[in-house]
């Protein structure tokens, strides 16, 4: 899959549609960014060119979603996306608009979400064409909707979850009628399919204001809709949010989400994932890391063969951060996080998951039938030579017989 397009190749592809007589103009976030000074992860152009004719002008095009005017335009592993100046009829679907018809830089301005998004550049006159109103909000750090808030959301109710995470993102604070339009939409959150909620989510649950994110959500009472297993008791959704905080500066979303959910039972978290659309693997590393949450009180003085057993598993060093954030959190101390620390330091990694001494086959020579008791036996023998009380295969061949008989 081709990157996002930077600059460079932005103006290169609006050159070219200039060139052919086409109007072309940056759009969108990366005209927010450029007016806040920050460096822009993507660009997107602006255009009167059909999805049609921008595909007879560039060589590799995807005309990926030309009925909504969109073609996206490749060069040199960079995508850009090239849309045609558009109005929108309804949205039927709370998501996309029933028809397009092909229109002027006013009228597409008008039919985008927020005003510090509405804005075009023109990086060949260095002039920004603002007919929403965007600079001056971004003067005054505002997050406005573009028109009647109504219209904005239920065009896409995904647009509350944004509105959120630009705020977030870039401190801004959401004007009081952009408020209320939330409020008033936030039960229609649930139209949106789980994978676009949590696309949104993660961006917010990723970055360095994870915490802040959390709460807005909850005063704009969408946190309720897409996180409603965080309110069934009054204080899994505070914990949740202090341990969010507390683990936000690493900026991981693995570890995120497992501070996020690890008071709910394994079910739970399962349902939110496939509600979500997310990888088994990370339901699984959620699911892990919730079922051993509070195994920082004992576990410097497990047997080394259990702690080896957590050691083992992809997730034992985020494990060690939620179990320090939770010790903290209960006791205001991290005692048993150092211990836990020391423990794990002491041990050789080549000791923690080696290669068995014995295996089955070697079973059935001494005797043992296969089925439940040659498990039992193999796991057994391995917890030994975990705990380095075996070291050979002769031990364990030794320590086989011992238990057979």
């Amino acid at each position: 899959m081709a990157d996002h397009a930077d600059k460079s190749t932005a103006l290169w592809v609006l050159k070219r549609l200039r060139k052919a007589d086409h109007q072309a103009l940056f759009a969108g976030g990366c005209v927010r960014d450029m007016l806040l000074g920050v460096r822009s992860a993507d660009y997107d152009i602006a255009t009167d060119a059909t999805p049609q004719q921008v595909a007879k002008l560039f060589r590799r095009v995807l005309l990926v979603g030309a009925k909504f005017g969109v073609a996206m335009v490749i060069r040199n592993r960079r995508r850009v996306e090239v849309a045609t100046f558009r109005s929108d009829a309804s949205y039927s679907d709370g998501r996309r608009p029933d028809h397009v018809t092909f229109s002027t830089p006013r009228e597409d301005a008008m039919r985008r979400d927020f005003t510090i998004n509405g804005m075009f550049y023109d990086p060949l006159s260095d002039e920004v064409i603002d007919y929403v109103g965007g600079r001056a909000d971004l003067r005054r750090n505002v997050l406005r909707t573009i028109g009647s808030p109504s219209d904005r959301f239920a065009e896409d109710y995904l647009r509350m979850l944004r509105a959120v995470r630009f705020a977030v993102r870039l401190d801004f604070h959401v004007d009081e009628a952009t408020v209320a339009g939330i409020k008033s939409h936030a039960g229609q959150i649930v139209a949106i399919s789980g994978e676009r909620i949590y696309d949104e989510l993660s961006r917010m649950l990723a970055g360095p204001d994870a915490a802040k994110a959390l709460r807005m959500l909850d005063e704009l009472q969408l946190a309720r809709q897409v996180l409603g297993e965080l309110y069934e008791k009054p204080t899994l959704w505070p914990d949740a949010v202090r341990r969010v905080e507390r683990v936000q500066g690493r900026k991981d979303l693995v570890l995120a989400l497992a501070a996020l959910l690890s008071d709910l039972p394994g079910g739970s978290i399962r349902k939110i994932v496939r509600r979500w659309g997310a990888s088994n693997e990370l339901r699984d590393a959620l699911v892990w890391m919730a079922g051993h949450r509070d195994g920082w009180g004992n576990a410097e003085r497990i047997a080394l063969c259990q702690f080896k057993r957590l050691m083992s598993n992809a997730s034992f060093d985020r494990l060690r951060q939620l179990w320090r954030v939770r010790e903290q959190l209960q006791t205001g101390q991290t005692t048993q996080a150092r211990r836990i620390a020391r423990r794990a330091g002491a041990i050789a990694p080549q000791s923690v998951s080696p290669p068995p001494l014995i295996n089955g086959q070697d079973l059935k020579k001494l005797g043992c039938r296969e089925g439940r008791p040659m498990g039992q036996l193999l796991r057994a023998i391995y917890d030994a030579q975990l705990d380095e009380r075996i070291h050979t295969a002769a031990e364990a061949r030794a320590l086989a017989r011992k238990l057979l008989g």
